[in-house]
């Protein structure tokens, strides 16, 4: 395998001249043409690619050409794993990642979706002088159906495949890797979207009297077409073959010198096979916990 996760075609230009790289390959994700044609970018993902070509899967450099933000994200965990020491491996078939042979992981990031549907997620918009300046709504709920799509297609239909595979072992903890960059909307700070879509959680409530600050709760969200979308995974058991969820909202390309550092972990408290601590140690996290039928859930660092 080459020792860049690019292509020769594509040369190293000026900013200025990336668009005109766009509009010469339209065949590749522009967000693939960026971070190929600018020198501070290839380099950063080519660092990535040098640890990770030993376990990439036949497919992943034609395919992160097409997809890119997708297949990046799955490039930057096995990096992270591969820091913290992990032993890991990968096929091309199954999981993205098999840990210390206790571990599934799958990685997916979600897109803003089909634009012409209205349960899609909007550009966001970008004012360029002061007088362009206009008031815009955070689409908070699609992006929460747009995550929560991402983790239905992981947990359940991926999930379900590997039941009737010889190597499938029902022991073994499963963590979704999940990305929302792309989504691109700014999140609420104190509640990302990603522990709403798992929680349930939606507006923050202050009691005037005391101060206090609480959310608002509720199990699911309807699309545009009334259909109900669960929000609630890690409340019940339904999902207990799920054992977290690891996650980041920042692009690849803006990853931190220390790789790893913008990635939570979340925990499912009902999970079937727990994830045990010497995993869960080398990330931020929201620890959620279950006594006598009450949930707790505290962000730590």
């Amino acid at each position: 395998m080459s020792d860049s996760i690019f292509i020769d075609e594509l040369p190293v230009v000026e900013s200025s001249e990336v668009e005109k790289l766009k509009e010469k390959y339209p065949q590749y994700d522009p967000y693939f043409i960026v971070c190929s044609s600018l020198k501070k970018y290839r380099e950063k993902f080519d660092k990535l690619w040098k640890n990770y070509k030993p376990y990439a899967d036949t497919h992943f450099k034609d395919q992160i050409k097409i997809n890119f933000h997708q297949r990046s994200w799955e490039m930057y965990v096995g990096n992270i794993l591969l820091k913290d020491a992990t032993i890991i491996s990968s096929k091309d078939e199954g999981p993205d990642f098999i840990i210390d042979e206790s571990i599934y992981i799958e990685c997916v990031a979600p897109t803003k979706g089909d634009s012409i549907k209205s349960d899609s997620v909007p550009e966001m918009y970008v004012a360029k002088t002061p007088q362009e300046i206009r008031v815009m709504n955070v689409p908070t709920d699609q992006m929460i159906l747009r995550i929560t799509q991402a983790i239905k297609s992981k947990a359940l239909d991926q999930y379900e495949k590997w039941k009737s595979k010889s190597w499938f072992n029902n022991k073994m903890s499963f963590i979704i890797a999940l990305n929302t960059a792309d989504l691109q909307h700014v999140e609420d700070s104190n509640m990302p979207n990603i522990i709403k879509a798992l929680f349930g959680f939606q507006f923050m409530s202050i009691n005037i009297k005391t101060g206090e600050t609480n959310y608002t709760h509720r199990n699911s969200i309807n699309k545009t077409n009334n259909e109900p979308v669960l929000v609630d995974y890690f409340t019940n058991n339904e999902f207990s073959f799920v054992s977290g969820v690891l996650f980041s909202d920042n692009l690849v390309s803006s990853h931190p010198d220390d790789i790893g550092d913008d990635c939570y972990f979340v925990n499912n408290p009902f999970a079937d096979n727990p994830i045990n601590d010497s995993f869960k140690k080398h990330y931020k996290r929201w620890t959620a916990t279950k006594f006598e039928g009450k949930l707790s859930l505290k962000k730590e660092f």
